[in-house]
């Protein structure tokens, strides 16, 4: 939030990109004892050739004194390496922490740059559960990080609906009898049940299998009109639901892609590509594949039918001739790494351009998350297991007061996701992760309640004394400094946000902006306990606090919205 300060040191260095995102507010330790704010650039490592000569020229930098005091050169100091220290003017940087319209701005060198991120992308013929949980939500908080930062960001839903085993599918369908209306109602489920017993009975039954084989190869074909007219709306039903999944997830796509785009009839062209290249080869079986690390991995079956790679590589390259991206990342557990190892060696080898742009967003998997009577197929279950829950506690709790104003079920189901979300959030994202319900739906510890709760603090404090108009206050860092330290250490969390936020965005890694909303979180509940509003008597450092909580509540909604998170004003 200090972006007129950064912007002015920006102006001065425009031979050094990135820099803006790259000034980093010094720990607690540094700035306890300071009596200047300062922002410090470590020098990274790619211009260590050019150091000497890069520090000589910041000594001769005239800098906007509005803003900047003094700047000193640290230079390197063994493994420490060297620093420049910007002693920024405290009541500027004051001023650009606590007024309100301060908004972080969207840097101009990224809105050339086009990043695409596919997330989520289950299964129709399958559950949406929690294994795509991990998916959805880091790829949703990567998206509204790159879209915060100036970037231009598709997100795409890259559903899975093609292959043999949607035979079997469209026979289920046929053997239960399903009606429209129960698919247009329950779809994910019908398409689920449908799937299981077919899938029994055509173990049982050859004849079954082999109609199951049929009516794919129609479906492929798409010689059978009222077929594959079902199959449109079975998969406009999916999405349909699956909407009411994203919405309570804070989850929304520019784009739903289907795999049947990348069927054989439409992708013929690429395969030619990849047999001109040399790129595919004939096995004796009459399988082509292709050849990744001495891997010999399937592309065509010896059927002539093509697998999910041959789909992959017609979808990439087609989104780089239809979106021209700079950057695509591709949110998928680490199971698929073989996977994206042979999609990008292959299609780099097809197409140059592609090298440095692609890259597979691993993540680990999320274990033990069930009901409470340990069944989870869908997600949706536990999602309202988390509302249920959090309905108890509140009604259980003798601090909730009746408010006939708010919508108890709309709350509670707030509360319940932000819990799952969190929870899952903040845990470094390869590593597997064992889900807890009583880790999760704590009100004290680092959870998505706490966000929530102290969120909801300071808009209360604030619309008590709406009354003040703080627009016309101006922020003051002599009268911060007057008071206790917790002061000046959400200040100085304040300063933190935008550096917190790159980092998350250069790292891949939602967990560095949940740790500082709990960081932001924790600093401020203090500065609540010891600088009370109501209590203190003295107008001007009453205000003076006011404008320090209403600066914490905007940075901590900013980051609880980068999230997911629904930000609630009352609980």
């Amino acid at each position: 939030m200090t972006s007129g300060i950064r912007r002015a040191i920006c102006e001065q260095l425009p031979q050094l990109k990135n820099i803006y995102y790259a000034l980093e507010v010094p720990s607690k330790a540094q700035n306890s004892s300071a009596t200047r704010p300062l922002l410090q650039w470590i020098l990274p490592a790619d211009v260590a050739q050019h150091e000497n000569e890069l520090l000589d020229s910041l000594k001769r930098q005239q800098f906007d004194t509005t803003f900047i005091e003094e700047v000193r050169v640290v230079p390197r100091n063994g493994r420490n390496a060297a620093k420049v220290e910007f002693k920024i003017q405290p009541d500027a940087f004051t001023e650009q922490l606590l007024q309100s319209d301060t908004v972080a701005p969207k840097a101009s060198a990224f809105q050339e740059e086009h990043v695409v991120v596919e997330y989520s992308s289950p299964n129709i013929a399958k559950p949406f559960h929690v294994g795509h949980l991990r998916s959805t939500i880091i790829g949703n908080v990567l998206a509204n990080l790159h879209q915060h930062l100036g970037y231009r960001t598709t997100r795409l839903n890259y559903l899975g609906d093609w292959g043999t085993q949607f035979g079997l599918l469209a026979l289920g369908v046929q053997l239960g009898n399903i009606s429209d209306t129960q698919m247009r109602e329950t779809p994910i489920e019908s398409l689920y049940n449908a799937y299981v017993m077919a899938n029994k009975a055509a173990a049982e039954d050859p004849q079954l299998a082999q109609r199951a084989r049929e009516l794919f190869t129609a479906l492929e074909a798409g010689t059978d009109p009222t077929l594959s007219s079902e199959w449109q709306k079975y998969r406009q039903y999916t999405i349909d639901e699956l909407t009411g999944v994203y919405d309570r997830l804070g989850v929304h796509f520019d784009s739903y892609e289907w795999e049947s785009q990348y069927s054989q009839r439409d992708i013929g062209d690429v395969l030619t590509q990849l047999r001109l290249a040399g790129l595919l080869q004939r096995e004796h079986d009459g399988r082509e594949i292709v050849v990744v690390d001495d891997r010999r991995v399937p592309v065509i079956k010896s059927d002539g039918s093509t697998l999910y790679l041959a789909r992959d590589i017609a979808a990439l390259l087609e989104r780089q001739r239809r979106l021209q991206f700079t950057r695509m990342l591709y949110v998928v557990d680490n199971g698929q790494a073989d996977h994206f190892n042979a999609l990008f060696s292959t299609a780099t080898a097809l197409d140059a351009s592609l090298k440095d742009k692609l890259q597979h967003v691993k993540f680990g998997r999320i274990l033990g998350m069930s009901t409470r009577q340990g069944k989870a197929v869908f997600l949706r279950d536990v999602l309202n297991e988390a509302r249920d829950v959090m309905r108890e506690k509140r009604f259980a709790s003798a601090t909730t007061k009746a408010n006939s104003t708010l919508n108890d079920e709309h709350v509670c189901d707030i509360l319940g996701v932000s819990a799952v979300l969190v929870n899952v959030l903040k845990q470094r994202r390869q590593r597997d992760h064992e889900f807890s319900w009583q880790q999760a739906l704590q009100v004290n510890g680092d959870t998505g309640i706490k966000l929530q709760y102290t969120h909801c603090r300071l808009h209360n404090l604030l619309e008590r004394f709406g009354d003040i108009e703080l627009s016309e206050i101006k922020p003051s860092w002599k009268h911060l400094t007057e008071e206790p330290s917790d002061a000046l250490a959400v200040l100085y969390e304040l300063a933190r946000f935008d550096q917190c936020v790159w980092q998350a965005k250069e790292q891949l890694e939602a967990h560095i902006l949940v740790n500082y909303l709990f960081g932001l979180c924790n600093a401020t509940s203090r500065a609540l306990k010891r600088l009370p509003v109501k209590q203190e008597k003295c107008p001007d450092k009453q205000s003076q606090r006011l404008l320090l909580f209403r600066a914490a509540k905007r940075t901590l909604q900013q980051g609880m919205q980068l999230l997911g998170l629904k930000p609630l004003n009352q609980m």
